[in-house]
């Protein structure tokens, strides 16, 4: 089925316009046709008519149309009879449509077919135009599509192909969990690799939850959240303590890899905070990630929590490469990675744009404090939990 843009309505009524204050036409219609074919009638789709309230047959020119002899189709020539004139509107060898305008009081001169063959092909055009910028618009969103399609086919083949190792990684690490004893350094490291096994096979089975649920292949490209984060999250008492434990112990490893002094100094007392559980994994495992990534060796982190009657604070420092001015201002930006997109350690740029959404929604603040060369200090607020 044939779309006519509003466009191209407006131009085929200034021309019908045209025709009536200049030639004095008492009647028009245009038409865009599909199924052209010397075989059958054409299948017309109204575009304008003049006056507003005439139709086909009002106008004496559904005969004319019936007359149409294949020729004409293939030609491009105009019908005049009697004052009307119906002229097929011709673009490349192919038939747009057709244009029809016709008086009572004289028939048309030579000249001002002429002219009424001029508004059609300009009518021609148009339709060909607004034709191609519907394909257009169609074969972006087929491409859209079938791009979507594609990315979706090969993100689950590759989650399909992570379990298998996974689910032997995590096994692996129970059988070593019973062959250390609990006192041993190495417990706890080994302790932190099956928990966090089992966190990613528990994000693979929520990826094929939501895959199977949505109601939609296409995820919104302005989303702030990763994939496996809830666009409203939902705000509960959170053990913040438990929180930072299994992160710090999962980042001492790395940090020891480094050769970096990571400390840390967490209050038993520490209350709950009012906040989402894995929103607040996601905020200061990138906090404290990010400053292991960007701290030399034999530097120190350092991450810091303490209260008050109202909040509570999460600052996460570091001796870094630090933050230049200019970079700070933009920090938070989604994809801004300033100067550091010219070194070597890989970033998207997205993962201090979604911590600082993520604080938000909890009703929580993020701020920055940085010198370069000297070290970075960030620093979470949260509000208390009722109790």
């Amino acid at each position: 089925m044939l779309n006519v843009s509003p466009d191209l309505v407006a131009l085929a009524r200034s021309q019908v316009v045209l025709l009536t204050q200049t030639l004095g036409a008492a009647s028009s219609v245009m038409y865009v046709a599909e199924d052209i074919s010397g075989e059958r009638q054409p299948n017309l789709i109204e575009v304008v008519t003049y006056p507003d309230t005439v139709t086909l047959a009002d106008t004496g020119f559904s005969n004319s149309l019936l007359m149409l002899p294949p020729s004409s189709l293939e030609q491009g020539s105009a019908i005049v009879q009697q004052g009307r004139i119906v002229i097929p509107l011709l673009y490349k060898d192919g038939i747009m449509g057709f244009l029809m305008t016709g008086r009572d009081d004289r028939d048309w001169t030579d000249q001002e077919q002429i002219q009424i063959q001029q508004v059609a092909n300009t009518l021609a055009i148009a339709c060909a135009l607004d034709r191609r910028s519907h394909w257009l618009k169609q074969s972006i969103r087929d491409i859209q599509r079938d791009a979507v399609i594609s990315q979706q086919d090969f993100t689950a083949s590759l989650f399909h192909q992570l379990r298998n190792p996974l689910t032997a990684l995590r096994t692996f690490g129970q059988l070593l969990i019973r062959r250390i004893l609990p006192e041993d350094p190495n417990h706890n490291l080994v302790m932190g690799i099956v928990r966090e096994t089992k966190h990613i096979q528990d994000l693979l089975v929520e990826t094929d939850t939501l895959a199977s649920t949505s109601t939609s292949v296409i995820l919104p490209s302005d989303s702030d959240f990763p994939l496996l984060l809830p666009p409203v999250l939902e705000i509960v008492a959170v053990n913040l303590a438990e929180i930072l434990e299994n992160l710090l112990l999962s980042a001492t490893a790395i940090a020891q890899e480094k050769q970096l002094q990571l400390t840390s100094h967490i209050p038993h007392e520490l209350p709950f905070v009012q906040g989402n559980a894995i929103a607040l994994r996601e905020v200061l495992n990138n906090l404290i990630d990010n400053a292991i990534k960007y701290t030399p060796m034999t530097g120190k982190v350092d991450v810091v929590a303490t209260f008050n009657s109202e909040h509570v604070e999460v600052k996460v420092k570091d001796t870094g490469v630090g933050i230049d001015e200019f970079d700070l201002s933009h920090l938070f930006e989604r994809n801004f990675r300033g100067r550091q997109a010219k070194g070597n350690i890989t970033g998207t740029g997205l993962g201090l744009a979604i911590a600082r959404d993520l604080v938000e929604k909890m009703s929580g603040e993020i701020k920055v404090e940085s010198k370069l060369n000297i070290g970075t200090c960030f620093t979470v607020i949260l509000k208390r939990a009722n109790n």
